[in-house]
């Protein structure tokens, strides 16, 4: 797929770059030359402009491109403003980043209906992974139940689901498992990265280095993680 990130702090730079090394194309967009030239080995391309001006965003590629990512932080003017000018010219999928409450109102007025807030959905993630011992990533999905992201227990290395019994004897299920796999991205560099093993049958046997994804309640997971680990 191709991206348009228009921004290219914290959150965008990181997002690109993660897009980047999944295969996907990502054109960087930022008004400050000295960003531009930190990424431009590293993003696919990259552009020195100023989105809040209506004759530099027409001369963005919008017409071939899949997703609009617009990331810009602190700046709400320029965020609102940019926002506006892709909408007017652009037909793809538009997402936009708001850093308050009034900033999401106006996106929301603006018509755009994929509005993120990366710094709020990092610090609810980061407070369940301070309570769940040994969660790398989770998704809450109400007060009760989540998914959460574990490092296989060593002592489940060798099972398999159906010995594990998770739901059984924790009221617990797995999701997924996620395998380290070992690979080249778009610019030639090895990286790593988790690759979804699919549906989980009874006969998958856990190996080393597995991820599990697990759904259930908090207690549970706290309670599964507590006895199974060393």
């Amino acid at each position: 797929m191709k991206f348009i990130i228009i921004g290219l702090g914290n959150f965008g730079s990181t997002l690109g770059l993660r897009l980047v090394e999944d295969g996907h194309e990502v054109l960087g967009v930022d008004e400050n030359m000295s960003i531009v030239n930190l990424f431009q080995d590293k993003l696919t391309h990259t552009v020195c402009t100023d989105t809040t001006d209506e004759l530099a965003v027409q001369r963005l590629p919008l017409t071939d491109t899949d997703i609009v990512i617009i990331s810009i932080g602190e700046n709400v003017g320029a965020s609102v403003t940019t926002t506006a000018l892709i909408k007017k010219y652009c037909s793809a999928k538009i997402i936009s980043r708001a850093i308050s409450p009034v900033h999401h109102t106006i996106l929301e007025a603006m018509g755009i209906k994929d509005i993120i807030h990366p710094e709020a959905e990092f610090a609810d993630q980061l407070a369940t992974r301070l309570i769940v011992d040994g969660a790398l990533r989770t998704l809450v999905l109400d007060n009760k139940f989540e998914i959460v992201e574990v490092v296989l227990p060593a002592s489940l290395e060798g099972q398999t689901i159906a010995e594990a019994s998770l739901r059984e004897k924790y009221d617990i299920s797995i999701v997924t498992i996620l395998k380290k796999r070992e690979r080249r991205n778009i610019l030639g560099t090895k990286v790593e990265r988790k690759e979804v093993a699919g549906v989980p049958r009874p006969d998958m046997v856990f190996q080393d280095n597995d991820t599990l994804v697990l759904f259930g309640k908090m207690q549970n997971i706290q309670a599964f993680l507590k006895e199974t680990g060393e």
